[in-house]
Parts: C-alpha cells; sequence; structure tokens
C-alpha cells in the first residue's frame, strides 16, 4: 500500500498530470478550479480566504501545504472519537476528511460506525451508496481497493 501522501498526491493530481492540464507551468503550480468549482492549488489545497497564489507556487511549498493539510485531517479523525483504527482505516478516513472535510465526513453515520467497529466491508458498502462515490467513483474504488 502506498503511503499516504503518495495516495493523496495520484487522487489530487500528480505533477506531470498537473504539467498535461496547464496547473503547473514555469516551475509552479497556478490556481485551478476542483470538480466542485472550488480554487484549490497543489495537490488539492483548498483555498481559504486571504490566500494568495496568483503568483503561483514551487513545489516545495506545495508539499509544504499538502502535509499541513494533512496534520489538519488527522486531528480532525481525533475529533471523531472513533479509537484507535489500523492503519488502513485510519487512511481511509484521513482521505476522506481532506477531500470532504470534517462536516462532511461527519454525514457519513454508518461508515463512520462501521470504522469504529473495523468493518471494512461495511465502510465499502456505506461509501458506494453515496454522493461522494458518484462524484469520485474512480477515487472511492481505489480506496475501497487499499482497505486490508
Amino acid at each position: 500500500m502506498a503511503d499516504l501522501k503518495e495516495r493523496l498526491i495520484k487522487y489530487e493530481g500528480s505533477l506531470e498530470y498537473q504539467k498535461y492540464k496547464g496547473y503547473f507551468k514555469n516551475d509552479k503550480f497556478y490556481p485551478y478550479k476542483d470538480s466542485l468549482g472550488y480554487l484549490t492549488i497543489g495537490y488539492g489545497h483548498l483555498i481559504q480566504k486571504g490566500e494568495e497564489y496568483s503568483n503561483g507556487l514551487p513545489p516545495i511549498d506545495a508539499d509544504i501545504l499538502l502535509a499541513n493539510d494533512i496534520k489538519k485531517a488527522k486531528k480532525q479523525l481525533k475529533t471523531l472519537n472513533l479509537g484507535v483504527l489500523p492503519r488502513d482505516i485510519e487512511d481511509y478516513l484521513v482521505i476522506m476528511l481532506f477531500q470532504l472535510g470534517l462536516a462532511g465526513v461527519q454525514k457519513f453515520k454508518k461508515l463512520l460506525t462501521a470504522a469504529k467497529a473495523h468493518d471494512r466491508d461495511g465502510i465499502r458498502r456505506e461509501s458506494i451508496d453515496s454522493l461522494w462515490y458518484r462524484q469520485t467513483p474512480n477515487r472511492v474504488k481505489d480506496m475501497n481497493n487499499q482497505l486490508q
């Protein structure tokens, strides 16, 4: 299983993919709209009010943003009070939090109950029966396949 950072880069768009799309040029990442129309930069960083990237973002800074966004998602995971989780389930939920945010993940009550019980089949079942799956089916399928 690839590490969390590698998986997020794959899901959010590798450097090669972003070059192809025109989001990475002249050795910098530039803002683009994600599938829901939100301004994003680097490896899936949702641009917040007050953040300015019109001059681009060097790769080292994109890596730092990604690391900080992963830390934020891990802190949010702790607030869900799911106890100690196996690594594959923890990574799954961190990726969900990265993509959907805390409020979005909290709507997945049955999936979170399955995660707390370490019920991987339940996680898969609940993820497929969702708008999240319909919006990003390839990501969710891959995430489900990564569950041990």
